[in-house]
């Protein structure tokens, strides 16, 4: 970094030049600094002209550089906010966005305050499952996923806000058999593997491509879940997910090919994109 780098305004200022003309983040270099510090915009700006450490320095210009390599600022921090907390983050697991966050208000509005039992479905990094415990207490809330890196992060965000939740390691509900839930949530792989020419470089070299795509042209796993679901909902169970933007007629079709009883509800995010879908009356939901 150069010389005449002395505090954190003189930082970000020398990170700005190197980001100029990029596609990167310009906002990426504060909040590396926040996470690192757990500062609030307003607390970075106060502490502008404080003298940044020597080993600080050495450790923001290596973090540039990575940032200039469309390496996530996430990724580069170990950390990501999430529904006012902050969580632990990998390249194990996505990064949590705000359309999942959109996902949670609408189970947290759709559903009830008094004990149910919920599985988060492909947690990755336990946002949603987490979130959801933290938010009502009264659920019962199992993370499952079938990557056990992805696991030992859910784990490490599990301890990180006091909980005591199971987590399982699980190929969709292999590792749940005869259990049944009240609602389950998921963000699954929905991603066409013939749709990467549009997608964000970081995401694609950053991201695990377990948790992005799904064969099927996206929809494998949710052909997989509708199949299956009904054995693992209690009567009036319910399902929560999020999905791909272009995946609107798809889906329900879907649905309908895998299980002719079950009705679905969708709906689309802030941006005006189909991007979650809510389901019930799964044939068998209930059963023995």
């Amino acid at each position: 970094m150069s010389s005449n780098i002395q505090n954190y305004f003189m930082a970000q200022r020398w990170a700005k030049t190197q980001l100029a003309g990029t596609d990167i983040d310009p906002g990426a270099p504060q909040f590396l600094l926040q996470m690192r510090h757990g500062w609030d915009a307003t607390h970075l700006l106060l502490h502008n002209c404080d003298q940044m450490p020597a080993d600080e320095q050495a450790w923001f210009h290596q973090a540039i550089e990575r940032l200039l390599k469309h390496e996530p600022a996430q990724y580069i921090a170990g950390k990501a906010p999430f529904y006012g907390r902050t969580f632990t983050v990998t390249p194990a697991v996505l990064i949590p966005e705000s359309e999942t966050a959109e996902l949670v208000d609408w189970v947290l509005a759709e559903l009830p305050d008094r004990p149910l039992k919920v599985l988060d479905l492909g947690t990755g990094s336990g946002v949603i499952g987490i979130t959801l415990a933290l938010e009502r207490p009264q659920w019962q809330v199992t993370l499952s996923d079938v990557s056990p890196d992805a696991l030992k992060v859910a784990c490490q965000n599990v301890r990180r806000f006091g909980l005591d939740l199971p987590v399982v390691e699980s190929n969709l509900f292999d590792g749940l058999a005869g259990q049944r839930f009240d609602v389950i949530v998921t963000n699954p792989p929905y991603i066409d593997p013939a749709a990467t020419g549009i997608m964000d470089t970081a995401v694609l070299e950053y991201e695990p491509s377990l948790a992005l795509f799904a064969d099927e042209a996206g929809l494998g796993f949710y052909h997989r879940l509708f199949t299956q679901a009904g054995a693992h909902l209690m009567a009036e169970g319910q399902l929560f997910g999020e999905t791909g933007f272009d995946q609107e007629n798809s889906i329900q079709t879907l649905l309908q090919r895998c299980d002719r009883q079950a009705k679905i509800e969708k709906r689309h995010d802030v941006a005006d994109k189909m991007r979650m879908i809510h389901v019930w009356d799964f044939s068998g939901a209930g059963g023995n």
